[in-house]
């Protein structure tokens, strides 16, 4: 009788579930997506120090002419700030900086300071090292036999950042410049090379 009893008990609840219909499943939550890390991307700014040294000849225009080369060299100090795009691996942006020399001299002809304008390629080694290269525009104000005038030109360079922390990075850059100008008595063609050290943040 208990049997019976059982058996039937389990007929009627597959019956009534039968009848309910079919049970509504909710479906799966939609993938979240995690968008990959670029650790280079956006904004920056930071300081830097180093050496520069130039090679500049100097050409008198009144008389006949008669070249001099003044090979200055001293210290470089300044300040930098850009932004960046990375994709993938590459990195493109655009960097402005100024230096300010100290004794980059030689024989009356001083430079005084350096703005450059330049455009970067980089390529990420990894989340925390990035190496590029660069290329642009300077314009550099110097001082002749106390006559000021303005060197411009182009400049090419490169180098390297370290992410130390997400925001903080340090590096090291090289470039050099390839200048000209005048004042109404000489004429003035050469180079103007830094090597510095830098500390910057990332926003």
């Amino acid at each position: 009788m208990t049997r019976i009893t059982l058996t039937t008990a389990a007929i009627l609840m597959s019956t009534s579930a039968a009848f309910a219909g079919p049970v509504n499943v909710p479906p799966p939550p939609p993938p979240i997506i995690v968008q990959p890390d670029e650790p280079y991307d956006g904004f920056y700014v930071g300081l830097e120090y180093g050496i520069a040294q130039g090679d500049i000849l100097e050409t008198e225009l009144l008389v006949t002419p008669t070249p001099f080369t003044f090979t200055p060299e001293g210290s470089a100090w300044g300040g930098f700030a850009g932004y960046n795009v990375q994709n993938g691996s590459m990195i493109y942006g655009g960097e402005i900086r100024m230096l300010h020399f100290i004794g980059v001299e030689d024989a009356g002809f001083e430079f005084e300071d350096v703005i450059d304008l330049r455009a970067r390629l980089g390529f990420a080694a990894s989340d925390t090292l990035m190496f590029y290269g660069a290329l642009g525009y300077s314009t550099s104000n110097a001082v002749a036999a106390g006559v000021q005038t303005d060197l411009t030109g182009f400049n090419y360079g490169a180098g390297v950042e370290y992410n130390v922390t997400e925001r903080w990075f340090v590096g090291a850059d090289v470039t050099g410049r390839q200048l000209e100008g005048e004042t109404p008595a000489f004429s003035y063609d050469g180079t103007l090379n830094t090597a510095t050290l830098r500390i910057g943040f990332r926003f």
